[in-house]
């Protein structure tokens, strides 16, 4: 049985009260990524490193790869998320490259969430912004309402220009990637849904098998059925599959909620429905987002 496990690498700024950078936190917060990865040292195969979920800005997954590495004193697999909503094809050849000098096994290349709207708050105390307010101050009731409208129109227009989407898609980037044989130092995957058949539109399916992937690493997966329909394709094609499971927990309900993920068939009996996904895939992803404690009990238990 091949298990990995999920982390998520530290938030860049703080919430509440206007999101800022505080350099002491963060390290702080490195230093608990790398207690964990500690930890899970003797639990599991390896580590995957996730990349700004939900479109919150987070340290890099290479970053924190390469920050275990250095000094976990462990030797675990590591393996990489990457977003292509974020990058172009020269930050993309950088990122990839990086992760082949600091010794990352495996990238998943995935779309990812759109942004949040953290970044337009943090521009809506920038200097012009001001400079409108305080002009605003010295004109009629008209000008000032009209000053505002400007205002908004202006952190709008930021907004907008701070979550433009690249517009790359990861089978086209993953093809440019295999073209230029990075597959040759680094296995390139692949994201597919937990339910293959939500591929109404054929092509887009065959465009992930075209693309020639290592692996296809599943969304969460609720049943075993469904997973066994997506590795009789894969293998077919040669394509490895790693199968995501999220901890059933009381504090990962809500992130169950959220994305739509139903664990009634192994809520009951996790390490059963693992052990048994794990005889279909080639590997086992677990998923714990909201309490690494119950992951770690979990994987004890396995």
């Amino acid at each position: 049985m091949k298990i990995s496990y999920e982390l998520n690498p530290p938030k860049i700024m703080i919430d509440g009260g206007g999101d800022y950078f505080d350099a002491m936190r963060l390290n702080q917060e490195m230093q608990i990524l790398l207690n964990r990865a500690s930890e899970l040292a003797n639990l599991v195969n390896g580590i995957h490193l996730t990349d700004s979920v939900l479109g919150i800005p987070r340290v890099s997954s290479i970053t924190a790869a390469s920050y275990i590495i250095k000094n976990a004193g462990i030797r675990l697999k590591l393996s990489c998320s990457v977003r292509t909503r974020d990058r172009n094809f020269t930050s993309f050849c950088q990122f990839v490259t990086d992760a082949i000098l600091v010794g990352v096994e495996s990238l998943l290349i995935l779309r990812g969430d759109k942004p949040t709207a953290a970044g337009a708050r943090t521009t809506a105390t920038t200097t012009t912004t001001k400079a409108i307010a305080a002009a605003a101050a010295d004109v009629d009731d008209d000008k000032k309402e009209e000053a505002k409208e400007g205002e908004e129109e202006s952190r709008r227009t930021r907004s907008e220009e701070l979550h433009k989407s690249s517009g790359l898609k990861p089978t086209s980037i993953l093809s440019f990637l295999n073209e230029k044989k990075y597959n040759n130092s680094i296995h390139l995957n692949l994201s597919v849904p937990s339910k293959i058949f939500y591929y109404h539109n054929r092509s887009l399916l065959e465009k992930k098998i075209e693309a020639r992937p290592y692996a296809w690493v599943t969304q969460l997966i609720s049943s075993l059925s469904d997973l066994g329909e997506i590795v009789d394709i894969a293998k077919s094609f040669k394509i490895k599959v790693v199968a995501c499971i999220m901890v059933p927990s009381d504090k990962n309900k809500r992130s169950a909620d959220i994305i739509g993920l139903d664990w009634k068939e192994y809520e009951k009996n996790p390490v059963d429905f693992i052990k048994a996904a794990s005889t279909l895939a080639d590997e086992v992803l677990i998923s714990s987002p909201n309490s690494f404690r119950t992951g770690i009990e979990l994987l004890r238990r396995l």
